[in-house]
């Protein structure tokens, strides 16, 4: 450990804050016991607060310290995912030294609609971006915790492109600055054009190597023909999606090239034009969705992160099951899921 990264961590607690044997207890937080393996609880008590005073202040090190331990542990000599930079090549204590403080902020205020787990929180914002305060996805999701405009809009952040002054001098690519908008306009007639026209009796590949081998009859053709039409059709929509897709990243890394976060006049600049870039609001939003989404799943958080990824709806159950939801059959949620317990097993056992 280099000698700047010794006097980082002396800043963030003293030696005997390091002494405290703190241990909340909080969802998939793993508990000390006499037994090899230790268990995790999946759920979060509705009781659970975090800790106050200078037991917050242990916990802020301990977390801060884990996860930039985690990262230097595995990315010191390969590219750390998202950014394509090593840890070495990164400042990732001022960020993970900054996220953690506004993650704790943000936690400390939704305790009325539900707690959450800061460690969770965190191992979910590396699942999602890896701590990269500039990332932006293919599905346009931004920023360290990865909204989509939509979400962030009913969060009252400040989105690129939704306000006037985003479309004129002296921000560039201003004709780009409504793809976004168009991109989920697109999305939505898509969607509107799919359920409203997608034939009921489409060919399968059997079917069609059937046809050909018996011939064609009329009704085969005008099948065929019908469904043809509505492939060249949703293949135009999903064309036009990528294109404005394409156009509002050009636009967004147009105007952010260059930026740095811990630049004073670069923050101000995010705030007024793009602040999924910044970490208070998107912090504070992302804990506000959890806990709901938690108090909605009587504290089930694993059936919250999924929540969080693919919509809440997504994890809904019956029966003595349906206060809990469930983990729904859908391959990138159950992949996304299992690396956020990794995660979270990788820093809870460092703190």
């Amino acid at each position: 450990m280099s000698s700047d990264r010794r006097t980082f961590l002396k800043g963030l607690g003293s030696a005997a804050l390091l002494t405290l044997a703190y241990s909340p207890e909080s969802v998939a937080q793993y508990i000390p016991t006499e037994f090899t393996h230790t268990p995790v609880n999946v759920m979060i008590p509705r009781d659970y607060r975090i800790p106050t005073g200078s037991e917050l202040e242990n916990y802020k090190y301990r977390l801060t310290r884990a996860t930039l331990d985690l990262l230097e542990e595995h990315y010191s000599s390969k590219p750390i995912p998202v950014w394509d930079k090593t840890f070495r090549e990164i400042d990732m204590e001022k960020r993970i030294s900054n996220i953690v403080f506004w993650l704790l902020k943000g936690v400390e205020n939704p305790q009325a609609i539900y707690p959450v787990d800061p460690a969770w929180a965190n191992s979910m914002i590396m699942k999602e971006s890896y701590f990269y305060e500039l990332a932006i996805s293919k599905a346009l999701a931004i920023g360290i915790c990865q909204f989509v405009q939509p979400t962030a809009l009913s969060y009252n952040m400040i989105c690129a492109g939704q306000q006037t002054a985003h479309k004129r001098s002296p921000y560039k690519l201003i004709q780009y600055a409504v793809e976004a908008t168009r991109y989920y306009e697109l999305r939505t007639q898509r969607r509107a054009y799919r359920r409203k026209y997608r034939p009921k009796n489409r060919f399968t590949i059997q079917q069609a190597l059937q046809v050909i081998s018996d011939g064609a009859s009329k009704a085969d053709k005008e099948k065929a023909q019908k469904q043809l039409a509505y492939e060249k059709r949703y293949s135009k929509f999903s064309d036009d999606m990528i294109k404005a897709r394409e156009n509002y990243r050009n636009y967004l890394l147009a105007n952010v090239k260059g930026r740095d976060i811990f630049n004073r006049r670069d923050v101000q600049f995010l705030v007024g034009f793009e602040e999924r870039f910044t970490y208070k609001k998107p912090l504070d939003s992302m804990v506000k969705m959890l806990a709901s989404s938690l108090r909605a799943r009587s504290g089930n958080i694993l059936a919250a992160a999924i929540g969080y990824n693919a919509g809440l709806s997504s994890t809904k159950a019956v029966g003595r099951y349906e206060p809990f939801g469930r983990i729904p059959a859908i391959e990138q949620s159950t992949t996304y899921l299992s690396h956020i317990l990794v995660n979270h097993h990788d820093i809870t056992s460092r703190m």
